[in-house]
């Protein structure tokens, strides 16, 4: 009898997450289909944006851009590396920075302590 009582309690508890599981699952498949969505409307909205050319009254042609309305984009919608991009290049110019990375190695002293000859038999200090 006691069996009984211990599985059908381990049966209902189960059951109970079972539930609960499949609750969370729908709620993610909700905000997946908003992010498909989103994702879809930035793309229409990017391919919306095309050059527009107008004719002047010189006979000339001018390419203008259609100027988009303040679109806000979240930051959920961006990329890490897109985020980086930007956070990089908001950085440098207050820092007088190059507007491109160098990845070539730079030391960081002066040519007199590159030069700076050490005495016979120096080991140099081993940090553990």
């Amino acid at each position: 009898m006691m069996v009984d009582v211990t599985t059908e309690a381990t049966m209902a508890e189960m059951e109970r997450k079972i539930n609960f599981l499949m609750k969370v699952v729908e709620e993610r498949d909700h905000e997946i289909a908003a992010l498909k969505d989103q994702m879809k409307a930035c793309e229409t909205s990017e391919s919306s944006q095309t050059s527009v050319v107008k004719a002047t009254d010189k006979g000339k042609n001018v390419v203008q851009e259609n100027q988009p309305q303040q679109q806000s984009v979240s930051v959920a919608s961006l990329s890490v590396q897109q985020l980086q991009d930007m956070i990089a290049n908001s950085i440098r110019p207050q820092y007088g920075g190059p507007p491109q990375t160098s990845f070539m190695y730079s030391k960081s002293y002066t040519k007199r302590i590159d030069n700076l000859r050490m005495p016979f038999g120096y080991q140099p200090p081993k940090f553990h």
